[in-house]
């Protein structure tokens, strides 16, 4: 952890992905982490995939709405 959160910069794309390959890699990345026996998943690795599916969810809406 860093020693004050001033320290800490959001991560910024400079070339973003376009919306298919985005979906593309949300759901490849959530496939890896379901693949994985429940019993060595750590909590850690389920907070990764639940953020991902709501990542993937959330450009779902996004493009439904036209802002993608």
């Amino acid at each position: 952890m860093f020693a004050s959160a001033e320290k800490e910069r959001p991560l910024i794309m400079d070339n973003q992905l376009p919306y298919k390959e985005q979906q593309d890699c949300i759901l490849y990345g959530i496939a890896r982490i379901t693949s994985i026996d429940p019993q060595e998943l750590t909590p850690e690795l389920q907070l990764i995939g639940d953020n991902m599916a709501m990542a993937f969810y959330l450009n779902v809406l996004m493009l439904n709405r036209g802002l993608k």
